[in-house]
């Protein structure tokens, strides 16, 4: 009897704010990453795009958490959020609590640290034969060293290989992004203000929240 091949799993990645270490410079006080999953990214973005064009948003438009600032606009796309068939990974880094090291930190090393968490904090077959995809015009340079990390983290763990590909992309051109965007930016409020309107609509789909370090 043949076995059924498991779907492929798409993360979108994105964060909010900024990923440098030292507060004494003014580094954001915390670091957000959000990771949304799904098995069929085209229903993503078929069900964003129908969303814009019932809320008459522009076919191009970006749901971007801090930009996108009308209730109505909000409130529809987690409600949209709510009803997809997609699971949300999460790290928040207090970098006050952070090694003295960490303070020369930049956007590679707080990527590296927090998905590296969450990779950790996850079962062995969970992302062994996901796509990753990163928000950016990073240079292939980031992506590379990310992997190495990764795989540092697969040998030691003895799971072999942590995501079989990672990805940029735009996030104006991949609405998987624009979920993960609109999802960390709900989490970033929480931890600076205790709380969103939007936290049931996310916390509906969260599998993991991790609170670093």
């Amino acid at each position: 009897m043949m076995t059924r091949a498991r779907s492929t799993v798409y993360a979108f990645l994105d964060e909010s704010g900024d990923a440098g270490g030292n507060l004494r410079k003014g580094a954001s006080p915390h670091f957000v990453l959000a990771m949304v999953e799904t098995t069929d990214p085209e229903n993503l973005r078929a069900e964003l795009r129908r969303l814009r064009a019932a809320l008459n948003l522009p076919a191009a438009f970006e749901f971007r958490y801090h930009d996108t600032r009308k209730v109505a606009v909000r409130a529809a796309f987690f409600v949209l959020l709510r009803s997809l068939d997609l699971r949300i990974r999460a790290a928040i880094v207090n970098k006050a609590r952070l090694p003295h090291e960490a303070e020369a930190w930049g956007e590679q090393e707080m990527y590296e640290y927090a998905v590296g968490e969450m990779v950790k904090h996850s079962s062995v077959d969970e992302l062994s034969e996901a796509i990753l995809v990163i928000d950016g015009e990073r240079k292939p340079r980031f992506v590379q060293r990310l992997r190495q990390y990764l795989s540092n983290i697969g040998r030691t763990q003895k799971r072999g290989r942590i995501f079989k590909a990672i990805v940029l992309k735009e996030s104006k051109r991949e609405d998987g992004l624009q979920f993960a965007d609109m999802v960390a930016g709900v989490l970033a409020e929480r931890t600076s203000h205790g709380e969103s309107m939007y936290d049931d609509y996310v916390d509906s789909r969260l599998k993991v929240l991790l609170q670093l370090p």
